[in-house]
């Protein structure tokens, strides 16, 4: 089975996870979703320090905390921005990366126009 590592985007913590970590569990899989510093549960940490290293810092955290190897990492929109530096810092614990985005369905306006943030 594999190691999961779930990262979400900028507007919502691990709670977008909530539904498909179940499953991934279900099916023997290990699954860890972190939730970045400044965002959803850990939105009382904000400050202007936090940025894009503080995030790959939270995920490498978790990795080294919990001894991970061979893992896949999966990033949500600006999630993929956090495992793409992920993997560069620690290629040798990745086995595979996946970056899910939001897809528009009008091309004649930029993605922030008709993309709106996960409801939680």
């Amino acid at each position: 089975m594999a190691t999961f590592v779930l990262v979400h985007g900028s507007w919502a913590g691990s709670v977008v996870w909530r539904q498909l970590a179940p499953r991934l569990r279900k099916a023997g899989h290990e699954v860890y979703a972190p939730t970045l510093t400044g965002i959803g549960a850990r939105k009382h940490l904000l400050s202007r320090e936090i940025d894009l290293d503080t995030h790959i810092q939270d995920v490498i955290g978790v990795i080294e905390d919990e001894d991970l190897s061979d893992i896949v990492l999966v990033g949500h929109s600006y999630g993929g921005m956090v495992i793409t530096g992920v993997a560069d810092r620690v290629p040798e614990k990745v086995a595979r990366s996946s970056i899910s985005t939001p897809s528009c369905r009008r091309t004649d306006n930029p993605c922030s126009t008709c993309c709106r943030p996960i409801g939680v």
